[in-house]
This record gives structure tokens, sequence and C-alpha cells, in this order.
């Protein structure tokens, strides 16, 4: 109720006091008058509403965030860093467990939607704009485990970069004269516009990594492991070591193959 808060001066003697004057918040004052003189107004207003607004639940999380935006303000303007920490957790105790409960499903459902809606744009974007760079892949449909990472690598391709085919029940096999045997053993891919160059095992990993952003940092390890003659020796075994599990196509006698 002092009166340099009253006539909108308070934050400009504030920056005179030399312990708690920071260069942003001298800044702000020397060229920003105008501003100075809102936020000064808007403190004293938040202050004496807080205790009547934050009794109304609609009101209470905009009430809290403008307390938290306040003493951050501080912690940054002033460099009462342990005080405006403390006044801030002090804020966020005013919401119940149910409330918390509710904002996590929120932003978990708005954080779903916003994913989805960038995913579905870069697809469609990405597949007019990257349709050269397409590469088609084959896996094996009957592993469980290469089918997860199929549905993985869906997820994470937001530019249309993957055609992935389980070469199991695909025509494309034939059409492409492929070797089933070799599917078998190594994942196959190549791009669309030159079939001709097909990537195998190890080096179909590196070819799909190198189209998903995600998987960038991946990249350099294969090259790596490649130079060193390890990486398709590792590829190898991991592959040999899958399980395979003929969909379909198993009698009462059918074993779990490998």
């Amino acid at each position: 109720m002092g009166e340099m808060w009253q006539n909108g001066t308070a934050l400009y003697y504030i920056s005179q006091v030399r312990e708690f004057n920071r260069p942003i918040l001298d800044y702000m004052v020397n060229h920003y008058v105008g501003l100075t003189i809102v936020f000064t107004y808007l403190s004293i207003i938040i202050k004496i509403a807080f205790p009547f607004a934050v009794i109304n639940k609609r009101l209470k999380p905009f009430v809290v965030s403008a307390m938290i935006l306040f003493h951050i303000g501080i912690a940054i303007g002033m460099g009462l860093l342990t005080f405006s920490l403390i006044m801030i957790v002090m804020e966020l105790l005013l919401f119940t467990d149910q409330e918390y409960k509710k904002l996590y499903h929120f932003i978990k459902i708005s954080f779903r939607k916003i994913s989805i809606t960038i995913r579905r744009k870069t697809r469609r974007l990405g597949y007019v704009s990257f349709q050269h760079k397409q590469i088609l892949v084959f896996y094996d449909g009957w592993c469980p485990v290469c089918t997860n990472i199929k549905d993985y690598l869906y997820k994470l391709d937001y530019f249309r970069m993957l055609r992935l085919v389980s070469f199991r029940n695909s025509s494309l096999v034939q059409a492409y004269k492929l070797d089933v045997d070799e599917l078998q053993r190594r994942m196959h891919s190549f791009s669309r516009n030159d079939p001709s160059k097909i990537h195998r095992g190890i080096d179909s990993i590196a070819q799909i990594c190198t189209r998903i952003p995600y998987l960038w940092w991946a990249v350099p390890f294969i090259i790596i492991f490649k130079k060193m003659g390890i990486g398709g020796y590792l590829y190898e075994y991991i592959a040999s070591k899958r399980k395979v599990i003929p969909v379909g196509n198993c009698d009462d006698l059918c074993e779990l193959h490998h």
C-alpha cells in the first residue's frame, strides 16, 4: 500500500537498489517505462485478488500461475532465487492431488492430439516432398520382435520415408525377384526409384536410421561398427537368434523355429 506502488514507480526504485538490481531489470526500467508501470500495477492487482480468486476453482489456476510468474520475475530481476523458489513451492501446494491428476491427463491428451496432428501433417508433407527418398523395407512378419520394431518405426516415421512390408505374405517378393531364403537371413531395403541397388542386413539398418531424425544419433555408430568389421557380425548374430512363429501355417505338431 506504499505510495511508490500506488503511483507505479515501485519497480523503478527497486532497480536503483544496488543489492537487488540485475541487468535485465535495469534494462527494462530504462527502456520500457510504460511496461514498468503496468507490471507495478499488475503486481498490486494480483496480490489483492489472490486470497479471493484462489477460492474459485476456475480462477485458481490463472491466479496461481500469475503468482508463479511474479516470483520468477523476482528471481530473474532481483536475484532473490531462494525466496522465489520457496514462494513458488508454497503456491503449488494450493492445488489438490485430484487437480494435479486432472492436469496430468489434460497435458497427456493435449500432447497426444498435437503429436497426431503434427504426424499427419508432416507425413502428408513428407509423402509429397520426400517421395523420391522413400525406401521399401522387407521384414519378417513371422518374427514378433521384428513386427514390434516395425510398429515402432512407423510411429517415428513422420515423413513417410519408409514402406515396411512383410516378405512372408507379399507379392512384391516375386515382383522384385528377391530370394526368399536370403530374406529370411537378412532384412532387405532399396529405393523404390532404384530397385537394382539392394541394401542388406546392417546396411539396411543404416538406410532406415538416416531417414528417421530420431535415429540419426545411431548412424555414426553403425558406420564405425561396419568399418571395424563387427557391424555385420552383430547383425547376423542377432538375426539368427530371433524367434519365428509361422502365423497361419502351424498345425498341432508345429514347433518354434529359430
